[in-house]
C-alpha cells in the first residue's frame, strides 16, 4: 500500500511537471512568434488569451494560473508600448488580464472535472473487471473442488470400474485447475510487462505435438488431424509461448465445438516470404461478427459459450504472440467453422536468434 502511494505521488508529480513545461513552451512561442507578427499589441493580447483558453483546458489549476500570469507579464513587458519594459495599464487592458485569469480558473476547474469524471469511470470498469475476475475464479474452482469432494467420499468403494472412473475425473479436474493458475499467471506476466521472449529455432511438428499433449483428454472427443508440410521452415519463436498459444487454441476449438467434430492444423508460408502461419481451423458453430472486434480481450466469452472458463485464453495468446512480434487473428465464414491463425515473421535459417 505504501509502495502504491509512493508511486501515484511520483506519477502525479511527473505530471504537474508535465503541464508547467507546458504551459512555458506554449507562452514561449506565443511570445516569440508575436515579435515578427504584424499586429498591434492589442491583438497580441487576444492570441495570448487564446493561448490561455487552449491551456487551460489541457492542464490542472496551478499550471493554467502560472499561464495566466506569465502571459500577463510576458504581454506587458513585450507588447504594450512602451516595449521591454512594465507599464501602467488602462482599464481595456486590465480588464483583458483579469480575463486570463478567470478563463485560466473556469478552464481548469472544466478540465478537473473531466479528469475526475475519467477517473470514476476507469476505477468502475476496474472494479467491474476484478469482480468479473472473482466470479469467474469462484464459478471455476466450484466444479473441480466438487469432484475432489466426491472422490474423497468414495475412493474407497470396491467397485473397480466406479474407482477408475473417479480417477479419471480427479485428472480432468486437476488439469482444469492447472489451466485455470496458469492462465492466471501469464496474465499477470502480461500485465506486468515482466515477460521477456527467450527466440530459438523451433520445429513447428514438435511445437504442435507437445501442445495437443499438453491439453491432453480434452481432446479425445476430437480427431486432429495435423497437415504441415514436409518443407516448412524453422520458425523462430519461443518454444514454451507458442506451444502455450497452439494449445490454448486447441483447447478453444474442443471446447466450442460438438463432439467428434474434427480439429485441423496446418502450417503456410506467406506471400514473399514474409511471415509463416499456423492455422488451427474447427467446423463447430464458428465465431458471430460481432464477437470478433473484441473476441481477444480479457473476460471476452460469446453470448452461446459453454459454462467454464475465465475469458482469458485467447487474450493470452494475442500477448504471447505480440511478446514474439507476431500476432494472431481468426476468420469465420458462414457455415464453415472458425479459424485461428498464429502468425509470426519469417526469418531465414541463418539468422541469429540472439542478435
Amino acid at each position: 500500500m505504501v509502495m502504491r502511494d509512493v508511486k501515484m505521488a511520483y506519477a502525479s508529480d511527473r505530471g504537474a511537471y508535465s503541464d508547467y513545461a507546458r504551459v512555458f513552451g506554449v507562452i514561449g512561442l506565443v511570445t516569440l512568434l508575436g515579435w515578427f507578427l504584424p499586429l498591434s499589441y492589442l491583438a497580441l493580447g487576444y492570441l495570448y488569451l487564446l493561448a490561455v483558453i487552449a491551456l487551460s483546458t489541457g492542464v490542472t489549476r496551478w499550471p493554467a494560473l502560472a499561464g495566466a500570469v506569465l502571459s500577463s507579464l510576458a504581454w506587458n513587458f513585450f507588447y504594450v508600448p512602451p516595449r521591454l519594459s512594465f507599464s501602467g495599464l488602462h482599464f481595456d487592458e486590465s480588464l483583458l488580464l483579469v480575463t486570463y485569469f478567470v478563463v485560466a480558473l473556469i478552464g481548469s476547474q472544466l478540465t478537473a472535472l473531466r479528469y475526475a469524471a475519467d477517473r470514476a469511470r476507469l476505477l468502475a470498469e476496474s472494479e467491474r473487471m476484478h469482480q468479473t475476475l472473482l466470479d469467474s475464479v469462484a464459478h471455476e474452482l466450484k466444479t473441480p473442488i466438487s469432484v475432489f469432494r466426491t472422490a474423497v467420499e468414495q475412493l474407497g468403494t470396491g467397485d473397480p470400474e466406479r474407482r477408475v472412473r473417479l480417477l479419471s475425473e480427479l485428472g480432468i479436474a486437476v488439469q482444469r485447475l492447472d489451466t485455470m493458475v496458469g492462465n492466471l499467471l501469464n496474465q499477470t506476466r502480461l500485465e506486468s510487462g515482466v515477460l521477456r521472449p527467450r527466440l530459438d529455432w523451433c520445429d513447428a511438428r514438435d511445437l504442435v505435438s507437445a501442445a495437443k499433449k499438453s491439453v491432453g483428454r480434452r481432446l479425445e472427443e476430437h480427431p486432429v488431424s495435423v497437415e504441415i508440410p514436409g518443407d516448412f521452415p524453422i520458425i523462430l519463436a519461443d518454444a514454451v509461448l507458442m506451444e502455450q498459444s497452439i494449445a490454448h487454441l486447441l483447447l478453444n476449438a474442443a471446447v466450442h465445438t460438438p463432439a467428434s467434430t474434427p480439429i485441423r492444423v496446418s502450417a503456410a508460408v506467406g506471400a514473399n516470404k514474409k511471415y509463416v502461419a499456423l492455422t488451427v481451423a474447427d467446423d463447430g458453430p464458428g465465431v458471430p461478427e460481432e464477437l470478433r472486434v473484441r473476441l481477444f480481450e480479457k473476460f471476452s466469452r460469446g453470448l452461446r459459450a459453454k459454462a467454464g472458463g475465465l475469458g482469458l485464453g485467447l487474450s493470452i495468446v494475442r500477448g504471447f504472440m505480440s511478446a514474439q512480434g507476431g500476432d494472431v487473428g481468426v476468420e469465420s465464414p458462414a457455415g464453415s467453422g472458425a479459424r485461428f491463425t498464429l502468425s509470426l515473421p519469417f526469418h531465414p535459417l541463418d539468422d541469429d536468434p540472439h542478435g
